[in-house]
C-alpha cells in the first residue's frame, strides 16, 4: 500500500495513463474498459472521455504496458502514448488525507 496516501499501490501494482485519442462516446468507453479490465492482473480501468485517456491499475508481475496497449489496439483504437499516473497524494486530496492520518 502506498505509504503517502493509502491508495493500494505497492511494488507490483502500478497505474499507467494511456492516451487514446479516438474515443468519442460511451460505446468507445465501454469497448476499451471491457477489453482491458478482462486482462490478467488488471484491477481497474477507467476512461476519461474529455481527456481521451484510460487510467489502468495492474499487477506488473502479471501484465505490462505492451500487452495492455495491444488489447486496446485490438478494439480498433490507437494508443498515442503512455504516462505514469500522477498520485493523488501530490495534490489537494493528498494534502487533506495527510492531515487526517
Amino acid at each position: 500500500m502506498c505509504k503517502e496516501c493509502g491508495c493500494g499501490e505497492n511494488g507490483t501494482m502500478v497505474t499507467k495513463v494511456f492516451t487514446v485519442p479516438g474515443m468519442m462516446c460511451g460505446n468507445c468507453q465501454e469497448t476499451v474498459e471491457g477489453a482491458t479490465i478482462g486482462l490478467d492482473g488488471v484491477v481497474s480501468s477507467h476512461v476519461d472521455l474529455p481527456e481521451k485517456t484510460v487510467t489502468i491499475t495492474y499487477d506488473s508481475t502479471k501484465n505490462n504496458v505492451e500487452t495492455i496497449s495491444n488489447a486496446i489496439l485490438a478494439t480498433g483504437f490507437e494508443v498515442a502514448g503512455v504516462a505514469n499516473h500522477v498520485h493523488h497524494h501530490t495534490g489537494f486530496l493528498g494534502t487533506i488525507k495527510k492531515l487526517f492520518k
